[in-house]
């Protein structure tokens, strides 16, 4: 187990220099963050919509949809990284280790979901001082595991889009991919809006319970669905779901083994 730990933590450390060699990232994602909550405190200035009782309450419920943006992304990612792994000739090491590829990738998500979560807390600090944002600090702590719940619901995903990675040697969509999450999971506006034909799609996701939870502890924006009943699906995704993406991956690796085509890309 204490070997397990640290080839993770070595895996955290490696994408960390990584990041700190490239200097103009941090400023790029800083720089984004505040460009994005201005864009969209404006834009909130401009509407007038029924759902919301004032401007400011479709601004903070936007917010905390850029930060759940965030943390969606930083699990998204692993597919274009095990594909650079490949490209480069790197896979193999994490193949051949001890410590496996299933393990290996999973611990390239660990910088990525920590960068996202203080890209998110550098987002409502500037929302908040800058703009006026009203955080409900008796529960914001709470958001902190919640987004730590939803990276996990999220890996699913990312697993199952990096098994296809390892078979077919291209990443899927990944940009279409977070564009349809966007439409169905209420990170820009209620789902409510919905049509019926396409609404069901955002109740069999952990993308929208994830983002209404972290409204409620961090705005006080009211749920749609008991607040159990969103951690209880976050759970099944983090539980049930993961492990068998994670077996898919495997499956997927097992499978290019036996093709020949595990170091092809």
């Amino acid at each position: 187990m204490r070997d397990q730990c640290e080839a993770a933590l070595a895996i955290f450390r490696r994408d960390l220099q990584i990041f700190l060699s490239y200097r103009g990232q941090a400023v790029s994602h800083a720089f984004s963050a505040a460009f994005s909550i201005a864009l969209f405190y404006y834009i909130s200035r401009l509407l007038q919509i029924r759902e919301f009782e004032s401007p400011d309450a479709y601004f903070a419920f936007v917010v905390v949809g850029l930060v759940i943006m965030a943390v969606l992304q930083s699990t998204l990612v692993l597919a274009a990284s095990v594909r650079s792994e490949l490209v480069a000739g790197t896979f193999e090491r994490l193949l051949l280790s001890p410590f496996g590829a299933v393990r290996g990738a999973l611990s390239m998500m660990i910088f990525p979901i920590f960068l996202a979560i203080a890209i998110g807390i550098w987002t409502l600090l500037l929302a908040t001082v800058f703009f006026g944002l009203g955080l409900r600090w008796e529960t914001a702590p709470l958001a902190l595991p919640v987004a730590l719940l939803a990276a996990l619901a999220f890996s699913a995903i990312a697993l199952l889009a990096t098994a296809a990675v390892i078979v077919f040697k291209q990443a899927p969509g990944v940009g279409a991919l977070v564009a349809l999450v966007t439409l169905v999971s209420g990170f820009y506006f209620p789902t409510a809006l919905l049509p019926g034909w396409i609404g069901w799609t955002s109740e069999v996701q952990p993308f929208t319970p994830a983002v209404e939870l972290l409204r409620n502890v961090l705005a006080g924006l009211p749920l749609s669905e008991p607040a159990w009943l969103a951690v209880a699906k976050l759970v099944a995704f983090a539980v049930i779901v993961l492990p068998l993406a994670a077996w898919a991956f495997a499956r997927g690796i097992a499978l290019a083994q036996r093709r020949g085509t595990i170091i092809e890309y």
